[in-house]
């Protein structure tokens, strides 16, 4: 059997400086193992990752925050085996970014919508975050999520091929293992540069000193 590393997102899986920290530390153990040779990504209940902590962020003002958590998932785009999200339940903003940044994506069949609400919110996205979600979808899947918030099933995150599988609950990691097998133990140094090479883009972005304040609309007046 392969060594297989998890990561749940408990609760409703939104990241504040604590759960951030949590994931960070547990792509460093499954990278910090030799003999892993994958990562599922999963939530509980009816969530996957319902994505940034709005609470902490009002109380704290942290303007930073945002970019710490794309740094945090840039470490997924060259981990030396494949990720996989399983994505249990809803997945909306920051959570539906960890499934773009997922090697592999299925989706719970029955419940949870993928879903990127900044156009609902009268927000739009940052730098780094424009740059993993425009690299990662097609132009159709765009102008679905993007532009207009639609709340994805899984039958049309299928279709749009924004994931890789749908299946039960039940059968979702049976599936999320055979859908990575081919990744699967290959040499770990040559995976990572291989996905470095093919992210390398978006990863030279996050990890670069650029600002990374939200894209500004043009000027109408």
């Amino acid at each position: 059997m392969p060594t297989i590393h998890r990561h749940v997102f408990a609760g409703e899986g939104r990241f504040n400086p604590e759960t951030l920290g949590q994931f960070d530390d547990a792509i460093t153990a499954a990278i910090a193992d030799d003999d892993c040779q994958i990562l599922l990504l999963l939530g509980e209940g009816k969530n996957f990752s319902q994505g940034l902590d709005l609470d902490y962020l009002m109380a704290s003002g942290d303007k930073q925050f945002t970019e710490l958590c794309m740094r945090v998932l840039a470490r997924l785009l060259d981990a030396p085996f494949p990720v996989v999200s399983l994505v249990t339940g809803h997945a909306f903003g920051l959570g539906a970014m960890i499934v773009l940044a997922s090697d592999y994506s299925v989706m719970r069949s029955d419940r949870g919508f993928f879903c990127l609400p900044e156009v609902d919110l009268n927000m739009t996205l940052t730098v780094r975050m424009n740059e993993l979600v425009c690299s990662k979808l097609s132009p159709k899947a765009i102008r679905a999520c993007l532009l207009t918030g639609e709340r994805v099933t899984a039958d049309r995150a299928l279709e749009l091929d924004i994931i890789d599988g749908v299946a039960t609950l039940e059968d979702l990691e049976a599936l999320g293992l055979a859908t990575a097998a081919p990744m699967m133990g290959k040499n770990r140094g040559s995976l990572a540069g291989l996905k470095r090479g093919f992210n390398q883009p978006i990863i030279e972005l996050i990890e670069s000193d650029e600002n990374d304040g939200p894209i500004a609309a043009p000027d109408f007046a």
